[in-house]
């Protein structure tokens, strides 16, 4: 039997290479520091023009940096919008809000919405609960913070990519819990949804990228640091938001996504699910020298908006 190659969508050997540039360097604080710096690799000159702002949340004993993208600019308008509180991806240790800038952005323009990108704490400098509270925390500032940003309580989205789809999950289902206000819907990119480092999908899949030492890390640092039962284990999934579900083709956590989805449609939850072709994980930070990575962006952005904009049905 013939070994399967992977065939990549347009521009994405292109993203693997500019991936492969990466720090001369194990170490950490080395990483961070080159990833931030050369963010803007990707995106090639393709830039989005929407208004950006940083600014910090005040939080029982830190403060929470958070990036806010507004589509609408400086405009005036009395109109409500939706907005979307997004958490980056990064195996929990590394990526940040400038990281994703251009695919937040673009996220931002493509649905409409305020996005605020939150910068929670990362592993292992503090443990999971502490990155999980800041994202929690994020999102209460959203909601009690909607009136001063435009933006419509009833109306916010969680979203994230890879380790930041689990912490988006895990919001929605923490507030869910507490009673309060509960995300209007989850889209959730390439999700870290299993925690199992045995898996035989990470032995044969074809992502150029995401390979296997990578993901063993990733999983034991979440465990070391009391991450909690992976998204496909947990069995309180009954009375969560609508959610929205992305994976790329070639991704070792593609099959994970689809037994999620399951597990959230056997738990009566409204899920739609996708299977981005040609795609390997990360490819959001893709979409500057892939075009389809930018079509499926604006895809999965048309796909949560008829929940963020009920009333532009026809939009």
């Amino acid at each position: 039997m013939a070994e399967e190659t992977a065939v990549f969508a347009e521009g994405i050997a292109d993203y693997v290479a500019l991936f492969r540039q990466t720090a001369p360097s194990t170490d950490m604080e080395v990483m961070r520091l080159f990833g931030d710096m050369t963010a803007g690799r990707f995106a090639q000159g393709l830039a989005v023009n929407v208004r950006r702002f940083d600014t910090s949340i005040a939080a029982p004993g830190r403060e929470i940096a958070v990036r806010v993208y507004d589509p609408a600019g400086n405009r005036a308008s009395e109109e409500l919008r939706p907005a979307i509180c997004y958490f980056h991806g990064g195996g929990f240790a590394l990526g940040s809000v400038q990281s994703l800038d251009l695919a937040t952005a673009a996220l931002a323009e493509a649905t409409g919405a305020v996005l605020v990108s939150v910068e929670y704490r990362r592993l292992p400098d503090s443990d999971y609960p502490a990155a999980q509270a800041d994202c929690d925390e994020a999102f209460g500032w959203l909601a009690r913070r909607a009136d001063m940003l435009g933006v419509d309580p009833a109306r916010i989205a969680v979203s994230g990519d890879s380790a930041g789809a689990l912490l988006a999950f895990c919001c929605a289902a923490n507030a869910r819990d507490a009673g309060g206000t509960v995300p209007v819907c989850q889209l959730l990119f390439y999700g870290t949804f299993a925690m199992d480092p045995d898996r035989p999908a990470y032995k044969t899949a074809l992502d150029p990228n995401l390979v296997v030492a990578r993901i063993h890390n990733y999983i034991a640092l979440y465990k070391e640091q009391g991450g909690g039962p992976a998204p496909v284990d947990r069995t309180d999934l009954a009375g969560l938001p609508p959610a929205h579900i992305v994976a790329a083709q070639y991704d070792p956590l593609c099959e994970e996504a689809g037994e999620f989805a399951d597990r959230l449609r056997a738990a009566g939850v409204p899920v739609t699910h996708h299977v981005a072709p040609g795609m390997i994980h990360g490819f959001l930070r893709a979409i500057g020298v892939s075009p389809p990575a930018r079509d499926e962006l604006t895809a999965a952005a048309q796909a949560i908006r008829p929940l963020l904009w009920p009333d532009r049905t026809g939009d």
